[in-house]
């Protein structure tokens, strides 16, 4: 009785017990969107672009200020001969002066330093967004390497077994003198062809593996999770066409124009004139009355045509500089994205007709070819054609898949805030 009320509890909890350990591979596997998460948290190359944008940022807290005061002290009219010499009290004109002097620059350069400052804070933001997104793409890119060589080890391995017993059969019907040795020999090829090809899929993944290593650490080494529905979109083609200028590629140019066009207001205003106050104390003997005075500098751009003129004429050449590199870029980021789109959409149809057609049909071929094979209707060679047939088409939609991969990971990673991907159902 005791026995069959374990034996009842044990088939009871046995449901439980595999429900939960797949609950627990599903907590432990790592995701797309985790692993470029972890490696944005890790990445040196990002620490180090973020404190650039903090210093930027920190900078402009002082830009546009006025000058730190500066301190006045001296001894004027000292006598260094006759009876006086050396004396600063005998002498009514020695003075002794304590003061501070304060520099005005035009309130339209401090609000222009102001902004340039706030100008250079925004290209730090924008190249951090830049290395952000290369970041994602190059995890994004490692991560789908691996897990589509994973999937593919798989497929490839379940077909061993019935390689292998094809190999062994041909062996027993040479044994038994029903078959030829030319047909055991093909069968033992496609073992060690099929081992082979699982070992260069292991090698891939592995590499796959060292490449996230490089931003995951240790984490790398967890399963991977599903894979992302590629045949989705994170934005649609149009949207990603109309918002080229905020693709992460283009962001830095932007701000380098707008930084640019400021450096040309800077200089423009070099040619009007600051100024500065200088108040002093001076303090003489005590037989004569101490003075104050008060000093006011006004600088004097007269010669504007060869100083000022020429820094404003090399800031707008800087600037057309990087406008024209600007339109060469969007250019050449519209060619890519047309041409990324339309590699997406042929490789999804291409991918389609594999998994709809051309897999189905390889396997029922192999799987036609061993049953007449084993009718005694046909020969050996036709099965291990079929089969290596249906490696081929294995092979070969793990390449479409990767490549599409890519390209869906390059068009995810193009703006700054990219949406959630969905994920592909099994």
């Amino acid at each position: 009785m005791q026995l069959q009320f374990r034996g009842l509890l044990l088939l009871l909890l046995a449901p439980i017990a595999t429900l939960a350990a797949e609950l627990w591979s599903d907590a432990q596997a790592l995701t797309l969107e985790a692993a470029v998460e972890q490696a944005l948290l890790k990445a040196p190359q990002l620490a180090a672009q973020v404190a650039s944008h903090d210093a930027a940022q920190a900078l402009t807290e002082s830009a546009g200020r006025l000058p730190d005061p500066q301190l006045v002290v001296g001894l004027d009219n000292l006598p260094v001969t006759g009876a006086d010499a050396y004396s600063t009290t005998r002498d009514f004109m020695t003075m002794r002066r304590i003061g501070v002097m304060q520099e005005f620059p035009a309130a339209q350069k401090r609000r222009l330093r102001r902004d340039r400052a706030e100008a250079q804070s925004s290209l730090a933001g924008a190249e951090l967004t830049q290395v952000r997104l290369a970041i994602a793409r190059e995890v994004a890119d490692a991560w789908i390497r691996r897990r589509t060589a994973a999937t593919t080890v798989a497929s490839l391995q379940a077909l061993e077994p019935t390689v292998e017993l094809q190999a062994a059969a041909a062996e027993a019907a040479i044994i038994a003198g029903r078959g030829s040795t030319a047909e055991a020999l093909a069968a033992q090829a496609t073992v060690v062809e099929l081992a082979n090809r699982v070992i260069r899929l292991q090698s891939e993944e592995r590499r796959a593996v060292l490449e996230l290593e490089r931003w995951l650490g240790q984490d790398a080494l967890r399963p991977p999770g599903p894979m992302p529905a590629f045949d989705r979109l994170p934005v649609p083609a149009a949207a990603l066409l109309a918002s080229v200028h905020e693709h992460g590629a283009l962001l830095p140019f932007d701000a380098r124009a707008a930084a640019a066009r400021l450096d040309i207001e800077l200089a423009k205003a070099d040619r009007r004139p600051d100024w500065s106050a200088e108040l002093v104390y001076a303090e003489r003997g005590p037989d004569f009355s101490d003075m104050v005075s008060l000093e006011v500098r006004v600088g004097l751009p007269l010669f504007a045509r060869h100083r000022q003129n020429p820094v404003v004429a090399a800031k707008g050449a800087e600037l057309r500089r990087i406008e024209a590199d600007r339109e060469s870029e969007v250019r050449m980021h519209t060619a890519e994205l047309r041409q990324a789109l339309t590699e997406w959409e042929l490789l999804g149809g291409q991918i389609e007709q594999y998994e709809r057609q051309l897999l189905p049909l390889a396997r029922e071929r192999s799987r036609a070819a061993l049953a007449v094979y084993r009718g005694g209707q046909a020969d050996l060679r036709l099965a291990l054609d079929a089969f290596q047939q249906e490696i081929e088409s294995l092979i070969e939609h793990a390449s479409l898949t990767n490549e599409r991969g890519r390209v869906w990971a390059y068009l995810r990673y193009l703006g700054p805030q990219p949406p959630q991907p969905q994920v592909s159902t099994p």
